[in-house]
């Protein structure tokens, strides 16, 4: 009886001359390929990733300002959208907190906070191009659900979040309608 080798899973090698395995050019050729497939993939990811984390803040900033809103509509209590920090502005994140105490600013100990987000991606520019509240740093909604200014006129505005290849504007209008579009598109 002749003895055939065995293949690791048991079987028998009929062509015992036959290596198992790759050999150096099908490796190549394999390496070859993935690589013209990440070079293509790879700067699409990226710009897919950067839109994703833009589209991320602008749907965040939106649900944080419903939230103050819907707070203030709720409780009868002026609700604040603030940036973390002052200093750097939207881009630092926000809160989102009822001025229970109703002296305009934040106070740890008697205010409360609704919702916290933190700062935004690096790679995203937060402006606002016109005068409004938010360009003073803060979104007031009244107890009636209306953006207001401090002083008490009609707040709201508009603030702009872009990245390398594409912008999105967060508009919040006098009488607290908050919506978003991409800007350049028609109506935006």
């Amino acid at each position: 009886m002749q003895y055939l080798p065995r293949t690791p899973h048991g079987r028998h090698r009929t062509d015992a001359s036959r290596p198992l395995g790759f050999s150096l050019i099908e490796l190549m050729v394999t390496i070859a390929i993935a690589v013209v497939l990440m070079v293509v993939a790879v700067p699409s990811f990226v710009e897919f990733q950067r839109n994703a984390h833009l589209s991320d803040a602008v749907s965040n900033f939106l649900a944080a300002a419903n939230a103050a809103k819907a707070n203030a509509m709720k409780r009868g209590l002026n609700t604040y959208v603030v940036p973390n920090t002052a200093g750097t502005g939207w881009s630092s994140g926000w809160m989102v907190y009822t001025d229970t105490n109703w002296n305009q600013s934040f106070d740890a100990g008697t205010d409360e906070v609704v919702i916290r987000h933190e700062a935004l991606s690096s790679d995203i520019t937060v402006t606002t191009p016109t005068a409004s509240s938010l360009a003073d740093g803060y979104l007031l909604f009244n107890g009636s659900g209306y953006p207001r200014l401090t002083s008490g006129g009609f707040g709201g505005g508009t603030l702009v979040m872009q990245n390398a290849s594409r912008s999105s504007k967060i508009i919040i209008d006098p009488a607290g309608r908050i919506r978003s579009c991409k800007v350049g598109t028609t109506g935006c």
